[in-house]
């Protein structure tokens, strides 16, 4: 008897499946790929930013871009059961491409961030601007990682960052 869950001892290696939350791939070499690729966690690290000031602060912003962001993949999640549009290369990711989740979600953020400054924050015009330059390149950085990558067609990456936006205006 062994330690481990899976017994292999029968000759047999168990099928396994990655953990694909962060599981991206670009060519061997290629160094803008796997720049781009870092960049496509932007998602993950901002769900992490954003729990961690909700935690610290517990201001209502906070809260409710959380609760937006969630929403917002939930409606993804909706959005692609209903058109089941595949993903132009099958062996990469999971699920259905349309719209394209990591779109969705930077088209959301990037818009709530720029109202939210230009609404709500009192500051510097310049230091405004910088924020919400830096929100649009980055957003901008992953929707082009998904079609460099090959996870996702233009019009995908289009679609979720159209319906990202008009959430993220709500």
């Amino acid at each position: 008897m062994h330690d481990t869950l899976v017994d292999i001892s029968a000759g047999q290696a168990p099928r396994l499946k990655p953990f694909s939350l962060t599981h991206f791939q670009y060519q061997d070499g290629d160094h803008f790929g796997m720049l781009l690729a870092l960049i496509s966690l932007a998602p993950i690290f901002l769900i992490v930013s954003e729990t961690s000031i909700i935690l610290s602060r517990r201001e209502m912003a906070s809260i409710l871009l959380l609760l937006g962001q969630l929403l917002n993949e939930l409606f993804n999640l909706i959005i692609k059961l209903t058109i089941r549009e595949p993903r132009p290369h099958e062996h990469l990711g999971d699920g259905y491409g349309m719209p394209s989740s990591h779109a969705q979600f930077m088209g959301f953020f990037v818009v709530y961030v720029v109202v939210y400054l230009e609404t709500r924050v009192v500051m510097h015009q310049v230091h405004r601007r910088v924020v919400q330059a830096g929100s649009l390149v980055l957003g901008g950085l992953v929707l082009i990682s998904r079609v460099y990558l090959g996870y996702h067609t233009v019009r995908q990456v289009l679609a979720g960052a159209i319906v990202g936006a008009g959430a993220g205006a709500v």
